[in-house]
């Protein structure tokens, strides 16, 4: 087992990594790979998936799956984030039943201690497996390596990093939203109601504290164990003891399961190092990911461009009409994430901080660096998306050879060219909203015109009725606003019911409509586009999708100072958004001279027992400030947000802690997946 990281420093991490991808890809030459989503988006992310078959010498990479089979082939690896039990021993044994093979791997990130036995367990499933195989001679390795997460920047002090092995479901209809948005309701429904009864002359208060629990199904706790399970890995990686903060009742019940962990009270025992750990949940602050802008590159690929899946983090790149005069329509998409060379890293990472127009320079000087400019070239040359693509294709044309060797660059320039080109109708229509967004928060707050609601149905009654697919204005824009500005403001954004009442009209048409065939955000996934245009009762779903609206402002209602994301301006009465990560990490920096001053986050005591000390934590984070220790107390800060994250959120706290001068402390801020529009119309309508 490799042995934990002692140094808290980013290089470190990255080594680590390195060196685990290098041990797995030695196991893969001449297999058949059999590997659950998770595992996937953890190689696409930190090598790219490519390197399992060229550089590792796989035969093929196969979903995880009853279904498959190894044909003829003898060897086989699983890749399996889940639990070794139940489903998954039923599916592997499909697999062996079916298949040739004589020697298997079985690869997981979950200790035998984790099932609460002896290593028997592995010694059980070997012997099984080798019965599937028929034959007691053939060989059976099943090998345990800590995935503790995929670090995406690399900084001297805050970086960005993603934990795709934090969830068990084999279900990636809804990966990683284990909670849904009618429950997640419920479960601050119950938080509140045990806050409000919290009492010192109330002896039984304690175990309200279970409804928390009651409320939530089986496979929802094991999706909370596994995230718990994720974050401890992550801690004792970094050989750290941490002092734990929460927003949001998600992060506590986390946190608190994490209290709980017989593997995280060792780990405290035994660690050196002391970092600040902060969960916060995505829900709290849900406008953020609704919000059309292009402060980051990634961000408006990851909003403009569809997901390779509906729960990858990866994104379609269409290359047709880069690399060929006439549009082929066989041409399979290339995707976005390459990190197999330092060029294309480099390049990545320059795009999750940065905006479109502020790297256009960089981009073209890194593609000059692959095609260089002729003789005849080196006129002087006006640098944008156009003459971008044109020295791709001329670079094609004149070396296939160089061209070929630098496909994986190719494919990220080109996914950087489709969300800069102001010819095509989705690039227009994205900036009009962003336009049309800015101007809508500087007056959210104005109360002598019309309504948010009423500018929204006067906006998009006009665009939705063109039916004109080159206006490239959807009803999923229209529901991400309703998002953003009710995730602000709440039902401050109309004055009468009626006013509401049309606009839900309009959704119903439009979801009743041949319009929709055409919206790409929801058509992406196709079971989510069935579920809404073959629904029964397009009304009853309407209107599910405004109380969960309505509700969204209310998760911050018990905040003391960040209940408001909407700040104005004393000199001229303009709104602007203030993001909650903003005012989290600047209420840190801004408090660090005087900590009775930290409000609203909750510290999670290490030494809580049992369900009770979760409401005991609630009230000292809500109601108390004396005996908590401050975030930079530590030199290395996690930010861990519950639910997705998006490449904005890194900017922003990037930029908050490098004003603050702070010395040596490193942040490390991220999630278990990226979050974008496509991922938040499915969580808002169910």
């Amino acid at each position: 087992m490799t042995n934990p990281i002692n140094m808290l420093s980013v290089d470190n991490i990255l080594n680590y990594q390195y060196e685990l991808n290098d041990k797995i890809l030695k196991k893969l030459n001449k297999s058949i790979i059999f590997a659950d989503h998770q595992f996937l988006e953890w190689f696409n992310l930190t090598i790219g998936i490519d390197k399992l078959i060229k550089k590792a010498g796989a035969f093929n990479i196969k979903k995880f799956s009853s279904f498959e089979n190894g044909g003829h082939h003898l060897k086989a690896v699983f890749l399996i984030s889940q639990p070794l039990k139940g489903l998954v021993i039923e599916i592997i044994k499909d697999i062996l039943t079916s298949s040739n093979f004589q020697f298997i791997t079985i690869i997981t990130n979950l200790h035998p201690n984790f099932y609460g036995i002896s290593k028997d367990l592995f010694d059980q499933l070997r012997d099984d497996c080798l019965i599937w195989m028929s034959n007691a001679n053939y060989t059976c390795d099943i090998i345990y390596e800590k995935f503790p997460f995929a670090i995406l920047t690399n900084n001297q002090e805050t970086n960005l990093f993603l934990n795709p092995l934090s969830s068990w479901s084999l279900n990636t209809e809804n990966l990683y939203q284990f909670v849904s948005i009618e429950e997640y309701n419920k479960l601050v429904r119950q938080e509140i109601t045990d806050l409000h009864a919290l009492s010192s002359t109330n002896p039984t208060v304690k175990d309200t504290i279970q409804n928390l629990y009651l409320a939530l199904s089986e496979s929802q706790l094991n999706e909370f164990q596994a995230v718990t399970n994720s974050i401890n890995e992550m801690l004792e990686n970094l050989d750290a003891k941490d002092d734990c903060y929460t927003l949001g009742v998600l992060s506590s019940i986390i946190a608190n399961e994490l209290n709980q962990s017989s593997d995280s009270k060792l780990r405290r025992k035994n660690s050196s190092n002391k970092v600040t750990l902060l969960l916060i949940d995505r829900n709290m602050d849900i406008s953020m990911n609704a919000l059309y802008h292009e402060e980051t590159v990634f961000d408006k690929m990851n909003n403009i461009l569809l997901n390779l899946n509906p729960q990858s983090n990866d994104v379609k790149v269409d290359l047709r009409n880069f690399l060929f005069e006439n549009n082929f329509k066989s041409i399979l998409p290339g995707n976005y994430f390459h990190a197999s060379t330092e060029r294309c890293d480099n390049l990545i990472q320059v795009f999750f901080s940065q905006k479109p127009k502020e790297c256009m320079l960089d981009v073209y000087r890194k593609l000059c660096e692959v095609f260089p400019l002729s003789e005849s070239g080196k006129k002087a040359v006006r640098i944008n998306s156009e003459s971008i693509k044109s020295q791709i294709r001329n670079g094609m044309k004149s070396n296939k050879k160089v061209f070929s060797e630098n496909l994986d660059l190719v494919q990220i320039l080109s996914a950087y060219c489709q969300i800069s080109d102001p010819q095509t109708p989705r690039q227009q229509s994205f900036d009009k909203l962003i336009s049309f967004t800015r101007n809508l928060t500087q007056n959210l707050l104005d109360k002598d015109g019309p309504s948010v609601i009423s500018r929204l149905y006067a906006f998009f009654n006009e665009k939705l009725d063109q039916n004109d697919v080159k206006n490239s204005y959807f009803v999923s824009d229209l529901i991400v606003m309703l998002i953003y500005v009710y995730g602000l403001i709440g039902e401050e954004c109309f004055y009468g019911v009626e006013e509401e009442e049309r606009i839900k009209k309009l959704l119903i048409n439009q979801f009743q409509s041949k319009n929709l065939e055409q919206d790409a955000k929801i058509k992406s996934d196709l079971d989510f586009f069935n579920k809404i245009k073959d629904h029964e009762n397009v009304n009853q779903l309407v209107d599910t999708f405004f109380q969960n609206l309505k509700n969204l402002k209310n998760y911050r209602k018990h905040l003391k100072d960040k209940r408001e994301l909407i700040k104005q301006n004393e000199s001229n009465n303009n709104c602007a958004y203030k993001p909650l990560i903003s005012q989290v990490c600047e209420n840190i920096i801004d408090t660090a001279e005087s900590p009775e001053q930290l409000t609203d986050l909750e510290y999670k005591t290490s030494g809580s027992e049992g369900l009770g000390n979760l409401l005991k934590s609630f009230k000292m984070g809500f109601m108390s400030t004396s005996n908590k220790p401050h975030p930079l107390n530590n030199d290395f800060i996690i930010i861990y947000i519950i639910g997705g994250i998006s490449s904005y959120e890194y900017k922003l706290v990037k930029e908050i802690f490098n004003r603050g001068s702070l010395g040596e402390k490193k942040v490390l801020i991220g999630s278990s997946h990226f979050y974008n529009q496509d991922k938040l119309l499915r969580h808002l309508i169910n």
